[in-house]
Formats: structure tokens, C-alpha cells, sequence
């Protein structure tokens, strides 16, 4: 952790670079777990009913791993600041997808999973605080 992190963390807030760092991890989570799914479906008889869960479940996971970093070194609100890790890590999402596709409609989809990213965020940021307070907090008993 860095001197300008720990001075934030002291303060109780957190920094741009805190968040911009746990998005940066999520996608590096995201982007090989895709690529390793993609050679999956290109290699084997996988039900395209699937497809849609598992993009769901490894987009989650990412989130709750950021947003569950990000809360570490806050001392409150990190449910908050889950819930913006999980909503920028949707924004940018969309964005390159919006590109890609040359579509930037929103629609239900969007929606939905902005949705989860922002409520899987959020959970994240609760566990990221409450893992951190919870290390502090044991006592060592003597026996």
C-alpha cells in the first residue's frame, strides 16, 4: 500500500487509484475466464442455455473480488464503495461491448446486470469492511 493510500485509509475515505486498481483487478479475473470459457465453447458441444449463467457467475465473482478490495482500507462506507466499483466496472463493460457491437441501446439486459454489478458491489464492499473488522476484533484467550 502506497503513502497516499495509507494516508487515505487513515482519514477513513479512499482514493481514485484504490478504486481504479480493484476494477483493473476485476477485469483481469473477467477477460481470462472469458477467453478460457470461449475456447470451451469452441471446442466442445457446451448447451448454449448456459452461456448467459456463466457470464453472470464469473461477472460476479470479479465484482464481489473488487468491490470487497476496495472496502479493505476504508473504514466505512464500503458498501459504497462496492456499489461504485460494481457500477463503473458495468459502465465500462457496456461501453466496450456498446462499441464492439455498434449498438448502444439499453435495454432490460443492461439494466439487469448494471443491477447485480451494482448489488454485487455493494455485498462485496460489506465483506471487504466486516473481513477487515472482523481480524481485528478477535481476542486471544489464555487458557
Amino acid at each position: 500500500m502506497s503513502r497516499q493510500e495509507k494516508a487515505q485509509s487513515a482519514q477513513g475515505g479512499i482514493n481514485l487509484l484504490v478504486i481504479g486498481k480493484a476494477i483493473l483487478i476485476s477485469y483481469i479475473i473477467t477477460i481470462p475466464a472469458f477467453i478460457i470459457f470461449a475456447l470451451i465453447l469452441a471446442n466442445t458441444e457446451f448447451p448454449h442455455k448456459y452461456i448467459s449463467p456463466v457470464v453472470v457467475i464469473t461477472t460476479i465473482m470479479s465484482i464481489l473480488i473488487a468491490g470487497s478490495m476496495v472496502s479493505k482500507n476504508a473504514k466505512s462506507r464500503g458498501w459504497l464503495y462496492g456499489a461504485l466499483v460494481g457500477f463503473i466496472y458495468m459502465f465500462v463493460l457496456y461501453i466496450l461491448s456498446s462499441i464492439i457491437f455498434r449498438d448502444f441501446s439499453i435495454d432490460r439486459y443492461v439494466l439487469t446486470m448494471t443491477a447485480i454489478g451494482v448489488l454485487t458491489g455493494t455485498i462485496g464492499g460489506i465483506m471487504g469492511i466486516n473481513v477487515k473488522r472482523g481480524s481485528r476484533s478477535k481476542v486471544k484467550y489464555k487458557r
